[in-house]
C-alpha cells in the first residue's frame, strides 16, 4: 500500500475487485461446464451440475476466507485484526446467490429425465427394493413393484 492506510476507498477497492472477479469466475465456470457436458446424458449432466455447485461454493468460501486475512492483516498494518472487514461479506454472498442462480436457471433448462415411455424393469425392482437392517436385511414393496405407471 506504499504507506497509505487501508482504508475507505482503497478497502472499498479491495472487496469491490473481489466480488467482480467471483461473479465472473463463477459465469465462467458455469459456461464452461454448459459447453463440456452438452453430450452427457440428462442424469449425468444433474449429477454434474450438483458437483459443479458444490465445488464452486467451495471455490467462493475459499477465496473470500483468503480476502478477509489479507483485509486483516493489511488493516492490522500486519497484525491480523478481529474486526470483520468492510463489505467483506457482500462479495462472499452475492457471489454464492449467483452461484444458486444459474445452478437453478441450468436445471430448469435440462429436459426432464424420465419423460419417455415407462420405466425399465430393472429400474422398477431396484425402486422397490429397500436395503434395511432386520431379520432378512431387505424388503420389497410389492405394491410398488407392481403398479401401474400414470401415462
Amino acid at each position: 500500500m506504499g504507506g497509505i492506510v487501508f482504508q475507505g476507498q482503497s478497502q472499498s477497492i479491495f472487496w469491490q475487485a473481489l466480488g467482480r472477479y467471483l461473479k465472473g469466475k463463477v459465469h465462467e465456470i458455469f459456461q464452461k461446464w454448459d459447453q463440456e457436458t452438452r453430450s452427457y446424458p440428462v442424469s449425468l449432466r444433474l449429477s454434474s451440475l450438483d458437483g459443479t455447485e458444490r465445488l464452486l461454493t467451495q471455490f467462493v468460501a475459499g477465496v473470500a476466507r483468503r480476502a478477509l486475512e489479507t483485509d486483516q492483516a493489511l488493516r492490522g498494518r500486519g497484525t491480523p485484526a478481529t474486526d470483520t472487514p468492510f463489505e467483506g461479506g457482500l462479495a462472499h454472498s452475492s457471489a454464492n446467490v449467483e452461484i444458486h442462480r444459474l445452478a437453478l436457471a441450468h436445471r430448469t433448462l435440462l429436459p426432464a429425465e424420465h419423460s419417455e415411455g415407462e420405466p425399465s424393469r430393472w429400474k422398477r425392482v431396484l425402486d422397490a427394493l429397500n436395503l434395511r437392517p432386520g431379520a432378512f436385511g431387505m424388503n420389497i414393496d410389492l405394491k410398488k413393484l407392481f403398479e401401474r405407471r400414470k401415462r
